[in-house]
């Protein structure tokens, strides 16, 4: 057997690296951080306990990481999103749409979000990283995509500012909402297709109270 490539080997370690880090987000869920292990991690990933360090001097490295990954996958994803053409109407409730469908998809990246701003002071030392800075990045595109459509008189008037936090929140509210009545549908034992109902009426309640501060008076 020949020796395998640099580009082999580069694309190992990436797959080892993101086999790590989501295993990591599902025992961090479970756990939370000061109770997640690097063992727990290994264990969750089906890799054995030295590779972890192999790829993470410890907790602290792999978590900043995970932290940086997510928060960055979520901030590009957005920013891509609302460069798209279109209604900002539609844009916006679309927008609203696709990311409350992720959370019912896949609801451990949700409760990832959700937990780790109680944990950033334990990857962080003050002034490092400011959270404020980063929802700030975040929602620009969606302020600049409000200023675009009041200029063209296809949303109500507004500080674009204010719009795009008020209808993220909504937004937020409503994920974790969703998230809840799953758990809860679950639990019950309710049947899958009776689930997916239920939660597409609590779905597009969400989307239509997140849009509605956009609507022309």
């Amino acid at each position: 057997m020949s020796p395998r490539t640099r580009e082999q080997n580069e694309a190992i370690r990436k797959q080892r690296k993101q086999e790590i880090l989501q295993a990591a987000i599902r025992v961090y869920v479970d756990k939370g951080y000061l109770a997640s292990e690097m063992g727990d991690i290994a264990d969750q990933a089906g890799l054995a306990h030295g590779l972890v360090y192999y790829y993470f001097m410890n907790k602290k490295a792999l978590f900043r990481e995970l932290y940086e990954y997510m928060m960055e996958e979520s901030r590009q994803f957005t920013k891509t999103y609302f460069e798209q053409e279109g209604s900002t109407f539609e844009l916006f409730r679309n927008y609203a749409q696709i990311v409350c469908e992720r959370v019912l998809e896949n609801p451990v990246s949700q409760r990832f979000y959700m937990r780790i701003s109680l944990d950033v002071h334990h990857l962080y030392t003050p002034g490092e990283v400011s959270p404020f800075e980063w929802i700030k990045n975040f929602m620009h595109p969606m302020t600049l995509a409000i200023e675009k459509g009041i200029e063209q008189g296809t949303i109500q008037q507004g500080d674009a500012s204010l719009m795009a936090v008020q209808f993220w929140g909504s937004v937020s509210q409503g994920m974790s909402y969703l998230d809840q009545v799953q758990q809860e549908l679950t639990a019950q034992g309710i049947p899958a297709a009776a689930q997916r109902e239920q939660l597409k009426k609590v779905l597009d309640q969400v989307v239509a109270s997140s849009v509605s501060l956009f609507k022309p008076q």
